[in-house]
């Protein structure tokens, strides 16, 4: 039995075609400058993270203990994406007017998410920062909200890193690798 696995998964290393090499990493760690100790003024650090194209990245946190301020103004994490902001988090929970993380899982809409951890010049009491964890997820091209036009016209098969599209029996796929026509006899 151990030999049978052995082999199956010694055809299988084998079988699989070697993708490009990712020299950024495809999970990790970010935490407040101190954690698990309390974090200093005047603290600014940023984290530009990038999963390979057809990925996105997911972050959640384990651990979030920051100032509370109106609007999140004076210690925050921010997260964007290019120029979209997802969330300005602060405090330790959610109130009507700031947003803390709780139980939430961020995920950046395309391959890259910066995160900004800022604090200001002064703390009344110390306060422990944050620790979160993240991770490169395959994005389901195939999948489309309500509204939105399909990625293809019959078909949509999602694979790690991509998609790719088919028609039904009698059709052809056109040069653009989306659109279908009815076959030509």
């Amino acid at each position: 039995m151990r030999l049978l696995l052995f082999l199956g998964l010694l055809c299988g290393w084998a079988a699989a075609a070697p993708g490009p090499a990712w020299s950024q990493p495809l999970f990790g760690r970010l935490a407040s400058p101190g954690f698990p100790g309390a974090y200093a003024n005047h603290q600014e650090r940023r984290w530009a993270l990038t999963a390979p194209p057809g990925y996105r990245l997911r972050l959640y946190f384990t651990h979030f203990h920051l100032e509370l301020s109106y609007l999140c103004e004076y210690d925050f994490v921010k997260l964007s994406s290019g120029t979209e902001v997802l969330a300005t988090l602060c405090g330790q929970e959610s109130t009507d007017t700031e947003r803390a993380p709780g139980n939430d899982t961020f995920r950046s809409p395309g391959s890259s998410l910066d995160v900004t951890f800022r604090s200001d010049y002064s703390n009344e009491q110390p306060f422990t920062g944050f620790e979160a964890f993240y991770a490169a997820e395959d994005i389901d091209e195939c999948q489309v909200s309500p509204g939105e036009a399909p990625p293809c016209d019959h078909h949509c098969h999602n694979h790690l890193g991509g998609f790719y599209c088919s028609c039904r029996q009698g059709y052809v796929l056109h040069r653009n690798k989306r659109t279908c026509s009815e076959q030509s006899p």
